[in-house]
């Protein structure tokens, strides 16, 4: 160890007899200093002898338990069997005022109606391994343990979002959520149309669209109690700067009960009771509509056996039902890509297509040479806009009718909007749950050839809505802050 004095003498400029002059110590209080290098491989000098913090904490930017609101809020209930039955019923039978009679008059029959519905229980899987020698080294965190956690957000991940936008119709291996039962109920004339409402590019701030989704829920024939509105983050932050301060509910730990603008808004107050307001980011807006390709370009395949083989647009036909009205009729091109349950191709890029006031755009889908996909993603770029990947938002997901598939589009789902959710989650009611065969759970697989740890992860269910006409849909939203506007 150097002796002090010896620093004293040096910093005189006189020389140490015996030991070292000036210029000596002052290369070697060069060599000793640390530095910030971080390649241990690299390191010289006094940097090699220097001890670095280690911190054994893994930082993830990853979803956790809260983030899955609308699966948390859910009834959990058992299914039997994969094949899952019950009875909607949706009326008790005759007309209002149809039981009046006189003393010996014929009396009216009547008969409720009912539907029988069906479930089909899905298989959510995950595979998950770490090898040997990483369970026996020291390391960060427990690699196995990480990977278990893992591999249970992204299971409860898919359950999150299919519970909005899952559609066995177009990958047959997913469960139907909100959106395709739904349809599906208007379609067949079970659900009235007034149980998908369309706000038509607008934002949802105002509480129009809330509360005639709210009153139809409530209203005769349906006789539902509208509980919960689950809606995307830019959605949520629409009502907490616009939403007029009458229709909010008050909050017991804020200043004015957090009824004035700006102040977060956590239920919506109308006729029909409180409506809780619940912020989900797995309900997608612009932001995560992108195409695959654009947004994570390693697990778009540009493979033949799901990639379509072209895509032929047609816009020389009127439709009275069409939404193409004269502020958004103009130029625009579409992509289309295969989707299967094994993954999203990339896209074929049409050329750009005139849509004059009044028509509609057929789009002719040829199958991919290998015919693999089991549906299409379509995606459209703003009006007027360019036919760069990062152009193009999602419109709609289609099922794949043969060697080719036609969508019609009439403008009716704007590109990169975003859905709101208003349902009769009340106790008891049973109006929406999660059905499952299986609850998670961690499954042990064995090795064959490698020296790993490997498991499954599974969870079976799926999503029942037991009374479709307690459930409403605002489609076309919006919100203020979308940066990607589909008309300009």
């Amino acid at each position: 160890m150097l002796n002090p004095q010896m620093f004293q003498a040096a910093a005189g400029g006189q020389v140490v007899s015996g030991e070292m002059a000036f210029g000596d110590v002052a290369e070697l209080r060069k060599a000793l200093e640390a530095g910030y290098g971080t390649d241990v491989s690299t390191l010289t000098g006094g940097g090699a002898l220097r001890i670095q913090s280690l911190e054994k904490t893994m930082m993830a930017t990853i979803q956790e338990n809260k983030h899955f609101a609308l699966f948390n809020e859910l009834a959990k209930t058992n299914a039997g069997a994969t094949v899952d039955e019950w009875t909607e019923q949706s009326s008790v039978g005759g007309r209002l005022g149809g039981s009046t009679n006189t003393e010996t008059g014929n009396i009216q029959s009547a008969q409720g109606q009912y539907n029988r519905r069906v479930g089909m229980v899905k298989y959510l899987m995950t595979r998950r391994e770490v090898s040997f020698v990483q369970t026996l080294q020291n390391a960060i965190a427990d690699a196995e343990a990480t990977e278990a956690q893992a591999g249970a957000l992204q299971l409860l991940t898919d359950a999150e979002f299919l519970s909005f936008e899952g559609d066995s119709s177009v990958v047959p291996t997913e469960f139907d959520g909100i959106d395709a039962q739904l349809a599906d109920g208007v379609a067949t004339g079970q659900v009235s149309g007034d149980n998908v409402l369309d706000a038509q590019g607008a934002s949802l701030a105002s509480i129009d669209l809330v509360n005639r989704a709210a009153a139809h829920i409530a209203g005769y024939g349906n006789f539902g109690t509208p509980t919960h509105i689950f809606q995307s983050q830019l959605t949520q932050a629409d009502f907490d700067t616009g939403l007029d301060p009458a229709f909010r509910v008050p909050l017991n730990d804020v200043p004015n009960g957090g009824i004035s603008l700006g102040a977060p808004v956590v239920g919506i107050r109308t006729s029909w009771g409180n409506i809780k307001t619940v912020a989900d980011v797995f309900i997608r807006d612009e932001r995560q509509k992108m195409p695959l390709q654009v947004t994570a370009p390693a697990l778009a395949t540009a493979s033949d056996g799901l990639k379509p083989a072209s895509v032929t647009p047609n816009a020389t036909v009127s439709d009275a039902s069409s939404m193409f009205d004269a502020a958004r009729a103009g130029n625009y091109y579409y992509l289309v890509t295969g989707i299967n349950a094994a993954g999203e191709s990339t896209g074929v890029v049409t050329a750009q297509v005139a849509v004059a006031a009044g028509k509609k755009v057929a789009l002719t889908i040829a199958a991919s040479a290998g015919g693999q996909e089991t549906g299409y993603v379509i995606y459209r770029s703003r009006l007027n806009g360019t036919n760069a990947p990062a152009d193009f938002r999602q419109m709609a997901r289609v099922a794949k009718a043969g060697a080719t598939t036609v969508y019609t589009d009439l403008n009716r789902d704007i590109p990169g909007s975003t859905s709101a959710y208003i349902l009769n989650m009340a106790p008891g009611a049973q109006a929406i749950t999660w059905r499952q065969l299986l609850p998670m759970l961690k499954f042990p697989l064995y090795p064959t050839v490698s020296a790993v740890v490997p498991w499954a992860q599974l969870m079976f269910g799926y999503l029942r809505i037991s009374k479709r006409r307690h459930h409403v849909r605002i489609k076309n939203i919006v919100p203020a802050g979308a940066q990607w506007r589909p008309f300009g």
